[in-house]
């Protein structure tokens, strides 16, 4: 039995079309920002921050940019050396989304692991569209929006 080889990074990159390689270098630009933006920002200006609404800056062209975006996003996040869990991701996508004039929703939730420890989810919602963290969000109950 053989397998088909898998194709490098490089060379699955180089397979997207030219606006969605342009997409996942910005997704990488922003997961930095959103990583170095989490180290040095006490949360409450954090959160202050990104509940605010961006002004639409473009209008919305791509009725798929928010999956897109998703996809560009947890892409560029499997792929940096730091770490970029749901909560970056979800400020990068956000970030991103604003840029092109969309709205969106940052939600964390809480889940009770044990008896002495919950964990924290963070997802992002664009409409009905679930763009980030929608793989486990389910079993977590929301406690926050931004």
């Amino acid at each position: 039995m053989t397998s088909k080889p898998q194709k490098s990074k490089l060379r699955r990159f180089m397979d997207l079309d030219s606006a969605d390689r342009l997409l996942l270098i910005r997704a990488v630009g922003w997961l930095a920002i959103a990583r170095i933006r989490l180290a040095v920002t006490p949360f409450d200006r954090l959160a202050e921050g990104l509940a605010r609404r961006p002004e639409p800056a473009q209008r919305k062209t791509d009725p798929r940019l928010p999956e897109r975006i998703g996809f560009v996003v947890r892409a560029a996040a499997n792929n940096v050396p730091w770490r970029s869990d749901c909560f970056p991701q979800a400020i990068a996508a956000r970030e991103m989304l604003g840029r092109c004039g969309y709205a969106s929703t940052i939600h964390l939730g809480v889940d009770k692991v044990d008896e002495d420890n919950i964990a924290g989810h963070a997802w992002l919602t664009c409409g009905d569209t679930v763009v980030t963290g929608g793989e486990t969000m389910d079993r977590y109950s929301e406690v926050h929006r931004l």
